[in-house]
């Protein structure tokens, strides 16, 4: 994908939608800790969350290509922007 390999662009996009997932459930959660749908919503966060370490684990840490680094960059950004959401 132009200049990335397939694992690495699949574990970065499993990762950014987990940490949006997560930052999604987080929010639901600040605004009412007692809701009970709040289970289920865990349930398929955790779900995720396997699905993104699959991901990772096909990757194994291979060394990154500029093309990566730069994207990994921006994933990083963009992650870091939602979770200022919820601090």
């Amino acid at each position: 994908v132009d200049g990335m390999r397939p694992d690495f662009k699949a574990a970065m996009d499993s990762y950014e939608a987990f940490m949006n997932e997560y930052v999604d459930f987080m929010k639901k959660y600040n605004n009412n800790p007692s809701d009970a749908e709040l289970l289920s919503d865990y349930a398929d966060y955790v779900s995720k969350y396997s699905d993104f370490v699959e991901d990772f684990d096909k990757w194994e840490d291979e060394e990154m290509n500029n093309t990566e680094a730069a994207y990994y960059i921006d994933v990083q950004a963009r992650v870091s922007k939602k979770l200022l959401e919820i601090s």
